[in-house]
């Protein structure tokens, strides 16, 4: 009777805090601050990967601790919003991809990230098949994703793909699934990290989309000075 009564209960899913989620993240992916110079020796010494939450980053990482657990602080100060997914800004090697790739893993909208690269050749191949299938949510097994059957993307390296045609029909591949996204309302569950500016982005996706990505994304921008964190 009991067992009976077990299999028909729903199932309940852990829900990360701002401490929860940081403290899941630290654990799973070594992050270790500048300031832990113990730790950071152990690590090297043996000969073990972590992430290291130093002046360039620290902004960034926090803010994305408390969106992705939906802290309340998120919203405070009024220039970020639930609404919006993530744009990360930055010059190349800072981490853009790497934070993103950690914080896929999280109770609120988890993700995966993929190369705008393979966006665009995804298209190449299949069409308008690809299209429909990077503007939409992923179907995922609730069991290995926190409960949800669904899940978001996060587009990387956002303006080093080209056009791409599919039977002679030429796209801006990336251009295109904004749009779709925009349209469909799922704003909230789709990222990017790019090295791109604003003029930038004017210049190749035009000013329509550059207007409509303000309404979508949380502008995070590391400084032109980051370092390179792949030297």
């Amino acid at each position: 009777m009991a067992y009976s009564k077990k299999l028909i209960e729903p199932s309940h899913y852990i829900k990360f805090n701002y401490d929860g989620l940081k403290d899941f993240l630290t654990e799973k992916y070594n992050i270790v601050d500048e300031s832990e110079t113990e730790l950071i020796e152990k690590y090297e010494e043996d000969n073990i990967e972590y992430f290291l939450i130093d002046s360039d980053n620290r902004e960034i990482f926090e803010l994305l601790c408390m969106y992705f657990s939906e802290d309340p602080a998120f919203e405070l100060s009024g220039e970020y919003s639930f609404k919006k997914g993530i744009m990360i800004n930055g010059p190349t090697g800072c981490g853009k991809t790497k934070l993103m790739k950690i914080f896929s893993s999280n109770t609120f909208r988890p993700f995966i990230t993929t190369s705008v690269r393979s966006v665009a050749d995804a298209y190449q191949e299949d069409g308008i098949d690809a299209l429909n299938k990077y503007s939409s949510l992923i179907p995922v097994y609730p069991q290995r994703n926190f409960g949800f059957d669904a899940i978001g993307h996060c587009f990387d390296d956002l303006g080093t793909e080209d056009d791409k045609k599919n039977f002679g029909n030429q796209v801006n591949v990336l251009q295109d699934i904004i749009y779709k996204v925009y349209d469909q309302e799922l704003t909230g569950w789709f990222h990017l990290t790019t090295n791109l500016g604003g003029k930038e982005i004017d210049s190749i996706y035009g000013n329509r989309i550059r207007s409509r990505m303000r309404e979508m994304y949380n502008q995070m921008m590391f400084s032109p000075e980051a370092k390179d964190r792949r030297k």
